[in-house]
């Protein structure tokens, strides 16, 4: 494996720190709550991460839209047919904690609506954020299988949430593997890690994007801080969602 390949310092054992916090809280909200709310609140915000999702890549939902995918879900709301079911996907591969190559070749093809199965890349692409050396596409599945064989390896699964999430994050969009859609996949796989660990889903909101920007791009240059700490930021978010109304379903 390439020693290049971490964007995060190596990992020992899991320090005292926002991790655990956001563990305590998690436990703390589900034990007010109770498992069936939490279960619940946390199902609920799919919706948000799924519109999140199409805003951040160029597609902008109608309230009444929002409405009919909270009530109906896909069906009640055909422009989130394709978020909504990679989502199902990423909540029906957690169990396994690691993602795996199908599993993203899935996501895109759901994603996407497209009717074919999703393949990597056979041609160089412009890259979407300063400072990203994409792969050629020879170098796709070898520096894709490096990177998910180090997620998923020892000094990866050590990681806590957050910072694991970012290193993914950042280093799937460095490789870009897909033509296109890559950023909805790596945002949509923000709630796989989240969700392995027992949090919630997780998103990054448009009024962010520029801000966004430039913590993948400082994380290209081996400084994944401000990413990991958007990341927990995005978790507590989802909590106090969770937290505000479990008793409350009404307010979203």
């Amino acid at each position: 494996m390439p020693k290049d390949l971490p964007l995060h310092p190596a990992a020992a054992a899991p320090p005292a720190g926002p991790g655990q916090e956001l563990r305590a809280r998690r436990d703390a909200i589900r034990g007010r709550i109770g498992p069936v709310a939490w279960v619940g609140g946390s199902r609920a915000l799919l919706v948000d991460a799924a519109r999140a999702t199409l805003e951040l890549t160029g597609s902008s939902p109608s309230p009444e839209e929002m409405e009919a995918a909270r009530r109906d879900g896909a069906r009640g709301a055909p422009a989130f047919a394709g978020t909504l079911g990679a989502l199902g996907l990423i909540e029906r591969a957690v169990a396994e904690r690691d993602p795996t190559a199908p599993l993203l070749g899935q996501i895109h093809q759901v994603s996407t609506g497209s009717a074919e199965e999703s393949g990597f890349r056979s041609v160089q692409i412009e890259p979407q954020f300063p400072g990203a050396s994409l792969s050629p596409p020879q170098t796709i599945p070898l520096r894709l299988g490096d990177l998910l064989g180090w997620i998923s390896g020892e000094s990866g699964r050590d990681l806590e949430t957050a910072p694991r999430a970012a290193l993914f994050f950042a280093r799937f969009l460095e490789i870009s593997p897909f033509a296109k859609a890559n950023f909805r996949v790596a945002h949509l796989m923000l709630s796989f890690f989240t969700l392995a660990d027992g949090q919630p889903p997780i998103w990054f909101e448009l009024d962010d994007a520029a801000g966004i920007r430039e913590d993948v791009s400082r994380a290209f240059r081996f400084d994944t801080a401000p990413l990991t700490g958007r990341i927990e930021a995005a978790i507590a978010a989802s909590h106090e969602r969770i937290d505000r109304e479990a008793g409350n379903p009404e307010r979203r």
